[in-house]
């Protein structure tokens, strides 16, 4: 069993996993990231692939907008990415995180991250943190709460991150504001989108794109299925508009993406770079012997300790 809490300096550290949980999980992963795409894999220093090799020239012959247009519907097939990740979120929860993700959403949702650098509420996580996230719930791993626990990973299940956001967990999991494969079909809402040069991202030629949206007519992009759930959690935020700069190779797949949304309570900003597409997402969930369970008293900054599974 967890020691009992020790006053304040307990609830403090729960309290910025929970914030950490929330952001990574449910609303901070990419939040206004655009980062994937269909097609083949796309790796940092490949200049051989499935059009990775080739020049940026196929691009010349579209327009901008049809382009993105483009961009969009290669990201609606995906079904993974990984990529390396800058995300910063200020406002409700002041968060920095910096590392690698890769998610999935077929067969089933998952997403694992390995984020090196991790501020919340302008407090350093040392060590930074380990993250897998399922249908089950989320695992968090690092050397601080492995301190408190006495255990590498501690789980906050799915019930009790669901009793939180007041939202099924497996409804937002599949139904992310953050989901890039998502937020990459709303690009195509853009009406003032441009070129503006070329670049090569990891050996790989690309063209240039910066544009903006607003928020209710990049949701008019998205399946009905994923709609409503979107909007609520945009309108939680209080996300209004996004501004975005992607760059696009000759197969118009999304190969990095700088953006950043500012509305009433959040400003989000981000830098993705792609370094798969479609590729299996595999992970081993820490067994119950390294697991320490975090009920949702704990969540909320009350409540006794966490339970060692």
């Amino acid at each position: 069993m967890m020691p009992q809490q020790r006053g304040t300096s307990r609830k403090v550290r729960w309290g910025a996993v929970a914030v950490t949980a929330g952001a990574l999980a449910i609303t901070g992963c990419s939040a206004a990231g655009h980062s994937a795409s269909s097609g083949s894999s796309a790796s940092p220093g490949a200049k051989t692939s499935s059009g990775a090799g080739a020049t940026a020239g196929a691009s010349g012959s579209l327009t901008a907008a049809e382009a993105v247009k483009q961009a969009a519907a290669q990201a609606q097939k995906a079904t993974s990415f990984a990529a390396d990740m800058t995300v910063q979120t200020t406002g409700t929860a002041d968060t920095t995180m910096s590392g690698t993700l890769k998610q999935q959403t077929e067969p089933s949702p998952l997403a694992v991250a390995d984020f090196g650098t991790v501020s919340v509420q302008g407090q350093t996580l040392q060590g930074g943190l380990e993250e897998i996230v399922n249908s089950s719930g989320l695992y968090l791993k690092t050397p601080t709460l492995a301190k408190e626990s006495g255990k590498p990973w501690v789980e906050f299940p799915a019930s009790a991150l669901s009793k939180v956001s007041g939202t099924s967990f497996g409804q937002l999991l599949q139904n992310g504001s953050n989901d890039p494969l998502l937020q990459a079909q709303m690009l195509a809402s853009s009406t003032n989108v441009k070129k503006v040069g070329t670049a090569t991202i990891n050996g790989v030629p690309t063209t240039e794109y910066t544009g903006s949206y607003p928020i209710s007519a990049g949701l008019a992009k998205l399946p009905l299925s994923n709609r409503s759930t979107i909007a609520a959690q945009l309108k939680a935020m209080g996300l209004t508009t996004e501004n975005f700069t992607v760059w696009l190779d000759h197969q118009q797949q999304v190969r990095k993406v700088v953006s950043s949304a500012k509305g009433t309570k959040e400003q989000v900003s981000s830098t993705i770079v792609v370094t798969s597409v479609n590729q299996p997402v595999n992970v081993t969930v820490p067994p119950a012997s390294q697991v320490t369970v975090a009920p949702v008293s704990e969540l909320g900054g009350s409540g006794s300790g966490a339970t060692s599974s």
